[in-house]
C-alpha cells in the first residue's frame, strides 16, 4: 500500500509540474505575427533592399544601411575596396554598430588617406582586400586542432597533419563538379559506362 501511495503522489506531482491538471477551455487568441522569412541581410540588393532585411527593419531605410550592404557585398566578393570606399564602409559599420575597435580602423584609415594624398598615390589605390575567413576547431584526439580556410571564390584549404602533405584543397561547388568530369574524361585507367560503350 505504501508502494501505491508513492506511486500516486509522483504521478499527482508529475501532473501538476507539467500543467496538465488545470487548464482554462478559453485560452486568448494568438496574436497574428509577422511571418518567419529565412533571410540573409547582405546578399540583399543595396539599390532597392527588401521589407524582410533584419538591418531594414531595425535601422530603417536609411543611406548607412545601404552603404554598409553595397561594400560589405563588395569586400566579401574579393574585389579590393580604395580607401574612400572603406573609410564610408566603416563609417557606416561604426554607425550601426558602435564599436571601438571599429573607430580605431577608421582614424587608422583617414591617416592612410592623408598620407597617401601628401605621397602622390593615386586615389583608387586599394587598402583593403578581403583575404578569405578561418574556422578553427579543437577535437579531442592525437592532433586535437585543425583549422579551415575559406578563400572569396569559394576554394577550402584545410590544414591538418594527418592529411597527406598536411593539407588539402577543396575547390568551390561549381569548380569541382566541371573539373570531376573533366578529370573522368581524361583518365585512362576509368572503366566505360554502359552509355559510352
Amino acid at each position: 500500500m505504501k508502494t501505491l501511495n508513492t506511486l500516486l503522489g509522483f504521478f499527482v506531482l508529475i501532473t501538476v509540474l507539467s500543467g496538465c491538471g488545470a487548464r482554462s477551455i478559453n485560452t486568448p487568441a494568438q496574436s497574428a505575427k509577422e511571418p518567419f522569412v529565412l533571410f540573409n541581410p547582405l546578399t540583399d540588393d543595396p539599390d532597392n533592399p527588401s521589407p524582410h532585411n533584419p538591418l531594414i527593419k531595425k535601422y530603417g531605410d536609411i543611406p548607412e544601411v545601404r552603404t554598409y550592404i553595397r561594400y560589405y557585398q563588395k569586400h566579401r566578393s574579393g574585389t579590393p575596396l580604395t580607401v574612400d570606399e572603406a573609410i564610408a564602409y566603416y563609417s557606416a559599420d561604426l554607425y550601426l554598430y558602435p564599436y571601438a575597435p571599429t573607430e580605431v580602423i577608421l582614424k587608422t584609415l583617414k591617416d592612410t588617406k592623408k598620407r597617401n594624398e601628401a605621397l602622390g598615390f593615386p586615389a583608387d589605390t586599394p587598402v583593403l582586400r578581403y583575404t578569405g575567413s578561418t574556422s578553427h576547431y579543437y577535437h579531442r584526439g592525437v592532433s586535437g586542432y585543425y583549422n579551415v580556410r575559406t578563400l572569396p571564390d569559394g576554394t577550402r584549404i584545410i590544414n591538418d597533419w594527418r592529411l597527406p602533405g598536411g593539407k588539402a584543397v577543396i575547390p568551390p561547388k561549381e569548380t569541382s563538379k566541371s573539373e570531376g568530369a573533366a578529370a573522368d574524361a581524361r583518365d585512362e585507367n576509368s572503366v566505360p559506362t554502359e552509355d559510352e560503350e
